[in-house]
């Protein structure tokens, strides 16, 4: 495990990570490529902490510093986990053509569209069939779009909704059906290790099981807020699960990512 997708630094506001602290330890456990995935900004986000635009530029001017100092030894890649908007297209068309942010990654944190005027959030408020499809909906958009590298946690919505119904399984084989018609890999969340208390609980048992029946591509992801879940003992523990689950076939080490410079 050469490569660490899925890195927050603390301008998230939830994360005790510094750039300096994630090099540090990159470099003592011999990473040479480190994906910056931070939380883009939202002017109208209540619920989970986001960076102000102007501290995404310091981050990644630091990050840009630092390519130069290890380019020998280390490069890091900056892009945003973001959500999506049916309502506000212009949004992701700035992200395309600003140069501060080279890619996204899909995290879907919330139930429907995030600019709606009151946003739900998957992790406290998903409890009935009718928002998975919203959820669904959402997710439809979003890999349409192309626009996204990987789907993070695509296993989220279960840890609140804590059942196994008929809506819950068609869902998840609807996620994995899109994975596969856009190629885009699913993201098993080293992060969410934390939380792994029954079936229900990212990295879900129920959900990469059905994942395991298929060829949709896995990727192990750090979701790195601090920096025990980004040493490459917590990520092969992950990686341990993930084939426990079944998916040492559909387990991949690097993707494609889609630069947009």
């Amino acid at each position: 495990m050469k490569l660490v997708y899925h890195i927050h630094d603390q301008c998230c506001g939830h994360a005790t990570n510094t750039l300096d602290n994630v090099i540090k330890f990159a470099l003592k456990d011999g990473y040479k490529e480190l994906f910056f995935t931070e939380h883009c900004p939202l002017a109208n986000n209540k619920y989970l902490w986001r960076p102000s635009h102007k501290q995404l530029q310091n981050l990644r001017k630091r990050i840009d510093l630092a390519n130069l100092k290890y380019k020998d030894k280390l490069f890091i890649h900056f892009g945003y986990e973001s959500e999506y908007s049916k309502w506000n297209i212009k949004y992701f068309n700035k992200f395309v053509n600003d140069p501060l942010c080279d890619f996204l990654v899909f995290g879907n944190h919330y139930i429907g569209d995030v600019w709606a005027p009151n946003p739900k959030l998957v992790m406290t408020d998903l409890t009935k069939p009718e928002e998975l499809d919203e959820y669904y909906e959402n997710t439809v958009l979003a890999m349409k779009s192309k626009l996204f590298s990987w789907y993070a946690h695509p296993d989220i919505f279960l840890a609140k909704y804590q059942k196994w119904d008929d809506k819950a399984q068609w869902l998840t084989k609807q996620i994995i059906k899109l994975s596969l018609k856009y190629n885009m890999p699913l993201g098993f969340n080293a992060n969410g290790l934390h939380l792994v208390r029954n079936n229900f609980n990212y990295p879900s048992k129920l959900f990469w099981n059905e994942v395991a029946k298929t060829k949709a591509k896995v990727l192990v992801e750090a979701d790195a807020h601090d920096i025990p879940t980004l040493r490459r003992t917590w990520l092969l523990k992950a990686k341990e699960l993930a084939i426990k689950y079944g998916l040492k076939k559909n387990l991949v080490d690097k993707i494609t990512i889609r630069y947009f410079h």
